[in-house]
């Protein structure tokens, strides 16, 4: 069962959980979107993949490495050494592949509505994580839950009709 934390558990636990939350969340989100924008301008699923795939590895990377920096820093501006900055940049990236991964399962199935499925499972996952993190500080569940999974949703929404707008404008324009 997972406990909120007290105000004593700030700190280290806090600072993990928060990497974890936003690391799996911006991978989905991101890598969902991107899925969204380029099925909107083609039914291509290799090429929906191909791209997908690549936004889920460049978020990975650059979330991880920016972790990376940013603890360094931290550690510079605080001349503590308490937290382990490649620690953390390992976290923040493993939470970013991990939360990329899940809009691209239904990529990798035959048969089914690739981009349906992939805004469902991300929408289940993101509502989860949410709802997570809400139960960890002893947030309202529910409403944490859902507005989670509202912005992943709004962000596949309006990537999906600006890849749709962009394949009718770009063959005017190439």
């Amino acid at each position: 069962m997972v406990r909120p934390f007290s105000k004593k558990l700030l700190g280290a636990k806090a600072e993990r959980l928060r990497d974890e939350i936003f690391g799996a969340t911006d991978g989905t989100i991101s890598t969902l979107a991107v899925i969204a924008g380029v099925a909107g301008a083609t039914s291509n699923n290799l090429i929906i993949l191909i791209a997908g795939f690549s936004a889920m590895l460049a978020e990975a990377i650059s979330m991880g490495f920016s972790s990376y920096s940013g603890a360094l820093i931290r550690e510079e501006i605080t001349k503590k050494k308490v937290h382990k900055p490649l620690s953390e940049g390992i976290v923040f990236w493993l939470a970013t592949m991990g939360g990329g991964f899940i809009p691209l399962v239904p990529f990798l199935t035959p048969h089914i509505a690739h981009l349906a499925a992939s805004i469902i499972f991300s929408v289940i996952f993101l509502f989860a994580v949410g709802a997570y993190a809400a139960k960890s500080v002893g947030n309202n569940v529910l409403m944490t839950g859902i507005r989670t999974a509202a912005i992943g949703l709004i962000a596949a929404i309006i990537t999906y009709y600006v890849g749709v707008g962009f394949a009718h404008i770009a063959p005017l324009i190439v």
